[in-house]
């Protein structure tokens, strides 16, 4: 297989843009390269069939509302950052990618640097038996910017944290659950959804979850949960660009209902895959959505 270049900078010149590859010996992974990235606002999507990305616009559009709310705007090129990815994906044979496009807000305003690696989906049996999470007191200064700054705060905590969890979930000072690391959280209590609005990242897959939670007339009340709440769960999930809708089956050490994905988390994880298609950009397409 050809090797996916993993780190590169998207350099202005005279005649337009010049891409450098950063790491011409040896591929890095996300972690690595985001140490040899300046602070900056970043978004991170995963590819499907190579090329499509889901609610590709919002990303784009969330890594200049970040750089806004840092008083540092800047305007993408963005067709033309399309047609980089499909220049990148086009040099390997990896049938999807996950991609960090990260913009300089500290050292070169508007340089953009690009992570990419293939993309490993997580075993079959995470979504049919769910995953562990475990609660953290670390939370972002900003949520509602996506700014590198908070990256390794997350990385610390999964290196000195040391459990056996797919997420860590942030508390606010009344333990009530916020959301992920890299995640939106949601609790189900008797066929209704509990999700934080204030104090939480608006993901772009959380948006996708939610049109889907009002096209189903699901109910849902816009408010965290706390982990004295737990007992009354009866399902949880996360949501993230990577993991899509990942059902929760333990946080801490309380496990979630009856330990099993429940009937509300099943019923959004096969609307998920059913609406996916529609919500499909093509990268070689720009931003035209013709899928």
């Amino acid at each position: 297989m050809k090797r996916m270049k993993s780190f590169l900078k998207l350099e202005k010149n005279q005649d337009g843009f010049i891409l450098i590859d950063l790491s011409p010996n040896a591929p890095l992974t996300h972690a690595e390269a985001q140490l040899r990235t300046p602070e900056g606002a970043y978004t991170t999507f995963r590819t499907y069939d190579k090329y499509f990305v889901l609610n590709l616009p919002q990303h784009f559009e969330r890594l200049e509302e970040t750089a806004a709310l840092a008083g540092k705007p800047v305007r993408l090129e963005k067709d033309k950052l399309c047609s980089i990815l499909v220049e990148i994906l086009n040099e390997t044979d990896a049938p999807e990618a996950r991609i960090r496009l990260s913009v300089d807000l500290s050292i070169n305003l508007g340089e953009i640097y690009i992570a990419a690696e293939p993309f490993v989906p997580l075993p079959p049996a995470a979504y049919t038996e769910g995953v562990d999470a475990a609660t953290t007191q670390v939370r972002r200064n900003n949520p509602r910017a996506k700014l590198s700054r908070f990256l390794p705060q997350a990385e610390a905590v999964r290196r000195t944290e040391k459990k056996n969890v797919d997420e860590y979930l942030m508390l606010n000072d009344d333990r009530e659950i916020l959301e992920g690391l890299s995640s939106n959280f949601y609790a189900v209590i008797r066929g209704e959804i509990f999700t934080a609005d204030e104090g939480v990242l608006a993901g772009t897959t959380r948006q996708f979850i939610l049109d889907l939670v009002k096209a189903n007339r699901i109910p849902i009340q816009f408010r965290p949960v706390s982990t004295f709440e737990l007992n009354r769960l009866d399902e949880a999930f996360i949501s993230s660009t990577s993991r899509s809708i990942l059902p929760i089956r333990k946080i801490d050490h309380r496990i979630i209902g009856n330990g099993k994905p429940g009937p509300t988390t099943t019923k959004l994880m096969k609307e998920f895959k059913r609406n996916l298609e529609r919500s499909l950009s093509d990268l070689r397409n720009g931003l035209k959505n013709d899928r």
